[in-house]
């Protein structure tokens, strides 16, 4: 079996594994990511915060991310009934950034893969991790590629971004209940055709449908929006009685007074993609030679995460 010698091992190249590669290769670290999926791929979380930009100024991304030209993120809006609650960011106490981005994760994860790869960094696509034990803070992990084939990674550090796929908090068995009540989500991406001009057509904008339900709305630079109904389980079950995600969103639309005429009877892009039962937890972020970052570790819903 061929073997690999590295500082650190990366599980996951999405914006958590790749900024983290930056910061340790701009250190003179050796590491290696390795990414189940092939890029660009689809994923939820698509409204950053703006504490981020100076993580991708830091890591030395933040140039070619501004040349995507993505959607400036000046606030958020909440709206409930005649209701609006609106956040800007330049109101704060501290100094840094006063905005960020709207962004579709396709787009800004392959931007940063690549840019990762130009760095020179070993970022391997399409290699599942399989196994991993340590020998005190040093670890051995097998790693299987799209062929098949085996491949031991011995590093001194294992940092686990793989979000979802929560590869660690898998294999060293270190989930644990969350203690939210269960929560789910369907979202997909739209067309926004009938997107109004100036800061309303532009605004991220989360309407309360009811408590614990909003129905999320992402307008990007490229002329689409992303659409997303947030809410308890069962709410979320009760949209559809055959548990159709497409069926069950349109009606969460129709649901909504302010977007109705936006967006009701606007083709989806893709068929909707459902999140059940999203909330995790773990019973510890970081051990002896590993660390656990992003939605691998813990996450709470796809807004606040």
């Amino acid at each position: 079996m061929l073997k690999e010698f590295v500082d650190v091992l990366i599980i996951g190249a999405g914006p958590s594994g790749c900024v983290s590669a930056a910061q340790l290769f701009n250190n003179n670290i050796k590491v290696k990511i390795v990414e189940k999926t092939k890029f660009p791929r689809l994923v939820v979380g698509e409204s950053l915060i703006p504490r981020v930009m100076d993580h991708f100024a830091e890591a030395g991304l933040l140039e070619s991310l501004e040349s995507m030209n993505f959607e400036k993120k000046l606030g958020a809006r909440f709206i409930r009934g005649e209701e609006v609650c609106v956040f800007d960011f330049s109101k704060k106490f501290t100094k840094g950034w006063d905005w960020t981005w709207q962004v579709p994760r396709a787009d800004i994860d392959n931007n940063i893969a690549q840019e990762i790869i130009k760095k020179g960094i070993d970022l391997e696509f399409e290699s599942e991790v399989i196994s991993i034990s340590f020998e005190g803070k040093k670890s051995k992990t097998i790693a299987k590629d799209k062929k098949g084939n085996l491949k031991e990674i011995h590093a001194q550090f294992v940092i686990d971004s793989s979000g979802y796929g929560r590869v660690l908090p898998r294999l060293l068995e270190l989930d644990t209940p969350s203690k939210l009540d269960p929560h789910s989500s369907i979202f997909t991406h739209v067309k926004d055709i009938n997107r109004p001009k100036g800061e309303e057509g532009t605004m991220i904008s989360f309407d309360i449908l009811e408590t614990q339900v909003w129905l999320w709305v992402i307008p990007f630079s490229n002329g689409n929006a992303s659409l997303g109904v947030v809410g308890p389980t069962d709410f979320i079950n009760s949209l559809s009685e055959n548990k159709n995600n497409s069926e069950a969103l349109k009606n969460a639309i129709q649901l909504s007074d302010y977007y109705i005429n936006r967006f009701g009877g606007v083709d989806f892009l893709f068929e909707p993609i459902i999140l059940e039962n999203y909330s995790r937890s773990v019973k510890q972020m970081y051990g002896d030679g590993f660390a656990v970052t992003g939605n691998s570790s813990e996450f709470l819903d796809p807004v606040f995460s």
